[in-house]
């Protein structure tokens, strides 16, 4: 885009911002470009359990955690949680704790599992890239523009014709 010269005449959107992406490019090549991603490391400001996540991952990995790193924690965790509340690791009985439709908590705030297609309804982060000159340390990379609740943005449980079958 900027060897085109797109960069100059639009504003670029990035549909989903994959991890180390303006690592990669450099934090300049990424300035004024808007992206979508399910973590950025600045919600800590907003969410007590995203700080605590930050700082255990910082203190391990010497940098900021992505949504990767995010997705991974969380999806284990609540698996975990699911484990634990079914009393079993068997699958069947495991899905039907999800099933219920409780709320949960994420580095995000609440969230939940739908029952239809058991996909986690949570947040997507926009974000934009802040000009080098901007950048509080070398990886403040964007601004949160806006933190879009789930429901509203997660496509219909069949959108696809996903038709879960049995349990077995």
């Amino acid at each position: 885009a900027k060897q085109f010269g797109v960069l100059d005449k639009m504003k670029l959107v990035v549909p989903y911002q994959v991890p180390f992406l303006a690592r990669e490019v450099g934090g300049g090549l990424m300035a004024g470009v808007y992206a979508a991603t399910d973590y950025w490391w600045t919600v800590e400001d907003k969410y007590p359990l995203a700080k605590l996540f930050n700082e255990s991952f910082k203190a391990k990995y010497g940098y900021n955690p992505e949504w990767g790193a995010e997705n991974a924690y969380v999806s284990f965790a609540h698996w975990a949680r699911m484990v634990e509340e079914a009393g079993t690791f068997y699958p069947p009985d495991v899905i039907k704790t999800w099933e219920k439709g409780e709320t949960i908590p994420s580095l995000l705030g609440d969230v939940h599992y739908r029952a239809e297609d058991h996909q986690c309804v949570r947040p997507v982060i926009i974000v934009k890239g802040k000009d080098p000159k901007a950048m509080k340390n070398n990886e403040d990379y964007y601004d949160i523009v806006e933190i879009v609740p789930g429901e509203g943005i997660i496509q219909k449980p069949d959108a696809f014709g996903c038709k879960l079958g049995d349990y077995t």
